[in-house]
């Protein structure tokens, strides 16, 4: 895989540390701005906080996986604050083993675990977790049918996925398509492909949060950020890898601005055969 929604895998440890640089912290997904005055980070952790909401009667017995885990953020706050155990499937090394590090700095490692491994297929038993959780991810894969199905396997029954995506809009511009396709995502699904294909993966839509209005200020923060911080930038990676992740989340920008792009939570619930 070597494209993303919002950030890339698989790429050096100096562009990892780019993207914690540029965006506060070990996050790598859109946040909730409420208010508008919180840093990146700052609602990050509101995003993180936000999705917990759907997954009632987290206990120290429960078993939840994040699913392309990035730098870990979501995993080791999950298991600090919730105290259930915590799995950590991710395809990028460098990040993993940041993250390996910070939970073995935090003394975590009874409660998180770290894995290498990508979405459409997970090196679990089946019916394991009681939960599953995944950020701003899902667009790395254009398999999503087979990613669900997937999913469904690992999962207890009845047992629950809550994710956030970012999605195009229905009935997009002809404009808008176009930049879309210069985007370094495999695939921006809309909410009803989402839907339909969760639906041929065994799921049941339980609910959507449309979180669409953070979008315009979640754009325009990382841009803020990029030229406030750009000659350091430019020195740990090279002009020309900034320029094009400035052109990237000008891109955002815009078809945010123009509500052309939609961003939430959605819930499903694993069906029983």
């Amino acid at each position: 895989m070597s494209k993303a929604s919002l950030a890339p895998f698989n790429e050096t440890k100096k562009a990892q540390q780019f993207y914690r640089d540029l965006w506060g912290g070990d996050d790598l997904h859109v946040g909730i701005y409420r208010p508008k005055t919180l840093t990146i980070h700052e609602a990050g952790r509101k995003t993180t906080e936000r999705m917990l909401r759907f997954m009632p009667r987290i206990k120290r017995a429960t078993k939840m996986l994040v699913l392309q885990s990035g730098f870990g953020t979501a995993a080791r706050y999950i298991g600090q604050e919730k105290k259930c155990k915590v799995w950590c499937l991710n395809d990028d090394k460098v990040q993993n083993a940041y993250n390996q590090g910070r939970i073995d700095e935090l003394e975590l490692t009874k409660k998180i675990q770290v894995d290498q491994g990508g979405v459409e297929y997970m090196p679990y038993d089946p019916n394991y977790f009681d939960f599953i959780m995944a950020q701003d991810s899902f667009s790395i894969t254009a398999k999503k049918r087979k990613m669900f199905r997937a999913i469904h396997r690992v999962l207890v029954p009845e047992g629950r996925l809550v994710f956030t995506a970012l999605m195009r809009a229905e009935g997009l511009t002809k404009k808008s398509e176009e930049i879309i396709d210069k985007l370094p995502v495999q695939e921006l699904a809309t909410l009803s492909q989402y839907e339909e294909d969760a639906r041929k993966g065994f799921f049941q839509h339980v609910y959507t949060q449309d979180l669409s209005s953070h979008l315009v200020t979640h754009f325009k923060k990382v841009l803020t950020t990029l030229e406030e911080k750009k000659d350091d930038l430019i020195a740990q990676s090279s002009k020309k890898f900034v320029g094009r992740r400035i052109k990237t989340y000008e891109r955002f920008l815009k078809l945010a601005k123009e509500e052309q792009l939609e961003w939430g939570i959605l819930v499903f619930q694993k069906l029983n055969a």
